[in-house]
């Protein structure tokens, strides 16, 4: 059955220019002008994916999100702004209130199909049974959240348990986890983070790849580069460790570097796309070291890069990959303790 999506928008030359798009994708369409008839249109429809613009009359974009929000039966449906408003501050509220996706325009329809391809495989990918489809894998990931629950509270302990639990699924995770917390904790030094802080850091260290037990192993073990569809399932390794981490009641702090750790200064990252000093302390700390330990590694598919390369990297993305600050007390400091 052909993935149904809906538009809501009132620029009626532009819906058409999108629904003829889609429609030659393969994807069903239905398409509203109204944000109050697109509401309605929701339950008749039963769409797989929403489009919506921001900028309407009666009602705006973001009262629509919560309208749908708040019907159980349309709480789960993908939802994508695709609005001329730019600013950063409407980006963050609207993926604040649950968007999936904040496109603006004018915006490259491949692009626009790519967007949408990404979140239709993310909604099947999530940790519910129905969208993994298999309960094999299901129960062997519910099995791995109760361990979880268990270690919590237990200190040190939690930590190494964790480091083995990951290594069963990926000894190269494994190895890559010790190498970046002990970065991650002369870093943690440099900076004055200290006592629980820096225990909920630490967690969050080891647990920043947690989300990659729910990603396949034909790209999760790829000897060589991926592809792009393959990259873009892996990046939702952020997502899924978000909501393992979250049904286990953690700190914020703990989460904060599994949830953001590809995030970018410059605002170039993902999944949320924050930049400066939006991204958690904790999070533009260990993308330094997360960066550092992946690029002076071996990999399948390339050779370790020399510490003079890997350094003028970082010079070269200071303030835009890296917190400028953070980039210059690692360089200058962490790395020659």
């Amino acid at each position: 059955m052909s993935t149904k999506i809906l538009i809501i928008d009132d620029d009626k030359a532009l819906t058409f220019g999108i629904r003829a798009m889609l429609n030659r994708a393969g994807y069903r369409t239905k398409v509203s002008h109204n944000g109050h008839e697109g509401i309605d249109l929701v339950e008749k429809f039963n769409p797989d994916l929403i489009i919506c613009d921001v900028m309407m009359p009666e009602i705006s974009g973001f009262e629509v999100l919560e309208e749908i929000t708040q019907r159980n039966k349309s709480s789960e449906i993908p939802f994508i702004f695709l609005t001329a408003r730019t600013s950063q501050a409407d980006k963050t509220h609207g993926l604040s209130e649950g968007a999936d996706d904040y496109i603006t325009k004018p915006f490259h329809s491949d692009e626009l199909l790519l967007r949408i391809e990404a979140i239709i495989r993310r909604k099947k990918l999530t940790l519910s049974q129905s969208a993994l489809q298999n309960k094999e894998k299901m129960s062997t990931l519910q099995s791995e959240i109760e361990e979880l629950q268990k270690l919590i509270g237990i200190g040190d302990d939690f930590i190494d348990g964790l480091v083995n639990m990951l290594k069963l699924r990926d000894n190269e995770t494994e190895e890559h986890a010790r190498r970046v917390l002990d970065f991650s904790e002369r870093m943690a030094e440099e900076v004055g983070i200290t006592n629980s802080a820096l225990q909920h850091m630490r967690w969050g260290v080891v647990l920043h790849d947690i989300g990659k037990i729910a990603i396949p192993d034909s790209i999760l073990k790829k000897p060589g580069p991926l592809t792009k569809e393959e990259y873009e399932t892996m990046k939702e390794h952020v997502c899924f460790a978000y909501q393992m981490l979250s049904a286990l009641n953690l700190p914020t702090a703990v989460t904060d570097i599994p949830q953001y750790h590809h995030e970018k200064w410059d605002g170039s990252g993902y999944m949320m796309g924050l930049s400066g000093t939006d991204i958690p302390l904790s999070a533009r700390l260990f993308t330094l070291v997360d960066v550092w330990d992946a690029l002076t590694s071996d990999r399948p598919y390339r050779k370790a890069w020399s510490i003079e390369k890997t350094k003028a990297y970082f010079e070269e993305e200071k303030g835009k990959h890296f917190d400028p600050d953070l980039t210059d007390i690692f360089l200058n400091k962490v790395l020659t303790i």
